[in-house]
């Protein structure tokens, strides 16, 4: 009886996934490969419990387990620089939400300093034992009730007559003017939360869809801020830069290429012309190009995407413009490829069921939405070539050298050569040296947790970085808040 109570207790344990010790010990190997040697040491793992993974392939096993660490610093080392892996790394080590690590310094961490996080791993059961998959990664927080599309109230007899009109469409036309409605309506509420918000309740600040870094900068600034700033839902950086452009917010985000289009009256933004009051509050942190595919041979270089299917991003959005110039940058032109037109996880999607066979994207590194399909396909991310990067970064269009460092993602070995762009905070012009002197405190000064308040992004940004890759003027008052460059 004794024997058959001890099988059951060791069956049991099993079916929960492997041991402290064994997770312990690929904590410890998936840190040394996310950061540079002797940076940081394993000092403590305590293994928190386990759970069956819901998303696990049909006949597959899997197991998330929950554990907690803490990490100690040998040497100084600053996580917010824009060239190295900062808390990507950790993230991506440690399968963490950047709520789920505290002790990040801004300005730099030094030599003896604690971090302390709340960690995932993901296993799968194989030859009778543990095989470790993935981080698990984190789900972002939805966005909060004030940053949705949903109407938030109105004058009544307004409402009833758009709603009339909605109701009166006919059936047999319906999609086609259904997303009219939807687009006039978008617009409209974006306008009426940017003014309500400028009037009585702060500045609102235009941030990008749901679940997007856009957003969830934009989220942990307004929890940061005082006066308040409400983020609002919008399409993305284009949308943010229209909107800023029609005063209709005071705040936007976007990035540093499309802001550059925006500043001089071209790309998409060539039948406005010029929009030559925009100015920066600064740069942000770095968004780099991303080319992915699915690990397997055939797709080496951009050059093997000839003849592919390629998802470049929805019409009008910013990331499809720098993706057809980086197509464009190897030879590459619409007519080479089969250009698929999708939001990021609507083509990763595509590019698990192969309907895809490349995704290109401008995104912050650790992309979530990257990670999480790394736990379900194997992917592998596909450097520039050098005449490619070069010539980007030369073309004096926004772009500057940039390199994805090992470990950025949980698979990646190796160092990946891309381009990037800044993501900018960008000011409404109607805006006071005053208030725009106290926003750019807000933002850069030293102490504000963005990491700890959802973005995973946020480390990165400080006065120190605000001017790196800044293609457009930065508002005078702005620069005089900061201070002179260091």
């Amino acid at each position: 009886m004794r024997a058959l109570v001890v099988l059951l207790l060791l069956l049991a344990g099993c079916a929960r996934g492997p041991d402290a010790e064994a997770l312990k010990q690929d904590v410890h190997q998936r840190l040394a490969q996310a950061l540079p040697p002797d940076t940081l040491t394993l000092a403590a793992l305590e293994r928190r419990g386990s759970q069956h993974d819901p998303k696990a392939p049909g006949g597959e096993t899997r197991r998330t387990v929950y554990y907690d660490a803490q990490l100690k610093l040998e040497r100084d080392f600053d996580f917010g620089a824009w060239d190295g892996p900062g808390v990507a790394g950790l993230v991506s080590a440690l399968g963490s939400g950047p709520k789920g690590i505290t002790g990040i310094a801004s300005g730099g961490n030094k030599a003896g300093d604690l971090i302390n996080a709340h960690g995932t791993a993901l296993y799968k059961r194989e030859a009778g034992g543990w095989v470790s998959v993935a981080p698990a990664g984190y789900r972002p927080e939805t966005a909060p009730a004030l940053a949705t599309n949903a109407p938030q109230g109105g004058a009544a007899a307004l409402l009833d007559a758009i709603r009339k009109v909605i109701e009166s469409v006919p059936r047999e036309l319906a999609p086609a003017h259904t997303a009219v409605i939807e687009q006039e309506l978008a617009v409209a509420h974006a306008a009426i939360r940017g003014r309500l918000a400028r009037a009585t309740d702060g500045y609102a600040i235009a941030g990008g869809p749901e679940h997007g870094q856009y957003l969830r900068f934009a989220q942990a600034l307004s929890g940061a801020a005082q006066p308040r700033i409400v983020p609002l839902v919008t399409r993305g950086g284009d949308e943010n830069l229209r909107l800023l452009r029609d005063r209709k917010v005071s705040l936007a985000l976007a990035q540093g290429d499309a802001a550059l289009d925006a500043f001089q009256g071209s790309g998409s933004f060539a039948a406005a012309g010029p929009h030559a009051t925009l100015r920066a509050l600064g740069s942000l942190y770095p968004e780099p190009v991303h080319v992915l595919v699915r690990d397997e041979p055939g797709l080496a270089s951009l050059a093997d995407l000839r003849g592919r299917r390629v998802a470049i991003g929805q019409q009008g959005a910013a990331s499809r413009t720098t993706a057809l110039r980086v197509l464009e940058a190897h030879g590459l032109g619409l007519k080479d490829i089969e250009p698929l037109e999708l939001a990021l996880g609507d083509a990763l999607v595509a590019l698990q069921s192969r309907e895809a066979d490349a995704v290109i994207q401008v995104i912050g590194v650790p992309a979530d939405s990257v990670r999480d399909m790394l736990a379900d396909i194997p992917l592998r991310l596909l450097s520039l070539s050098a005449g490619a990067v070069a010539a980007l970064a030369q073309a004096k269009a926004g772009y500057f050298a940039y390199t994805i460092p090992p470990g950025a993602y949980p698979t990646q070995r190796q160092e990946i050569d891309t381009v990037a762009t800044a993501a900018l905070l960008l000011v409404s012009d109607d805006l006071s040296d005053t208030e725009v002197g106290a926003l750019a405190r807000i933002v850069f000064e030293s102490g504000r947790d963005f990491v700890a308040r959802g973005s995973a992004q946020g480390t990165q940004v400080s006065a120190a970085n605000a001017r790196q890759g800044l293609p457009i003027p930065q508002h005078v008052a702005a620069a005089k808040a900061l201070g002179p460059p260091k």
